[in-house]
């Protein structure tokens, strides 16, 4: 008889754990060997536990608001101290910078939270035959997931455009170190609707402000160098 696949969930938020450690209590080729809410916690433990497939949360913000490291940084990290630990991302940041950022730092799926339990199963399960799986929820949003997935094309394309021309436009200056003043001189708009813009990024982004922002845009390939 196959041995069950041993699952490692990372999560912060005690609820989604006690979700999945019920799914998987329930699928008789599930194993759960391990949870931890920090990125940190789960890095000192992790040569500690024999583990297939590590359920990974992209941001850790706990409740509490500590502080710990992201899920790219984890999966950065799993190719040098355990490269056999096959990750799927689990996060309901599902849009397509996002997700192929957390391929190349290693993860072989990605299931956003708004699917359902079945389909994290089963990503589980395709994983940890060795192959990449995104979920039908966010597959939708992609125009070249084939290609991505068969390794011809190492990014994403989404259906729709993250951040639209003007919002470009805006970002490409506040990369550059223009103020919102030359910003406004520069595209024959107001310095109003510039810091519109401004804001409008930086929620897109789920971030806190601009020099995150610029951070983000820079890291998916949003600004050119």
């Amino acid at each position: 008889m196959p041995s069950r696949i041993k699952v490692f969930h990372l999560e912060d938020y005690t609820i989604m754990r006690d979700g999945i450690r019920f799914l998987l209590s329930q699928d008789k080729d599930m194993n759960l060997v391990g949870e931890a809410h920090q990125g940190e916690q789960f890095l000192k433990i992790v040569n500690t536990v024999d583990i297939d497939v590590l359920l990974l949360d992209i941001y850790l913000d706990s409740m509490e608001h500590l502080q710990t490291i992201d899920g790219f940084e984890i999966c950065k990290r799993l190719q040098k101290i355990a490269p056999s630990i096959k990750v799927i991302a689990h996060s309901v940041y599902d849009d397509a910078d996002r997700v192929a950022t957390i391929f190349k730092a290693g993860a072989l799926g990605f299931v956003s939270k708004k699917a359902g339990y079945a389909e994290l199963i089963h990503a589980i399960k395709i994983v940890h035959s060795g192959k990449k799986y995104i979920c039908q929820e966010t597959s939708k949003k992609l125009k070249n997931l084939n290609q991505f997935l068969a390794g011809l094309e190492d990014t994403l394309e989404s259906t729709e455009e993250f951040f639209s021309k003007r919002e470009k436009e805006v970002l490409a200056l506040l990369a550059s170190g223009a103020s919102s003043r030359e910003i406004a001189k520069k595209l024959f708009i107001t310095e109003k609707t510039v810091e519109s813009h401004r804001k409008n990024l930086v929620q897109k982004a789920k971030v806190k402000n601009t020099v995150e922002l610029i951070t983000y845009a820079s890291l998916r390939g949003l600004i050119k160098k």
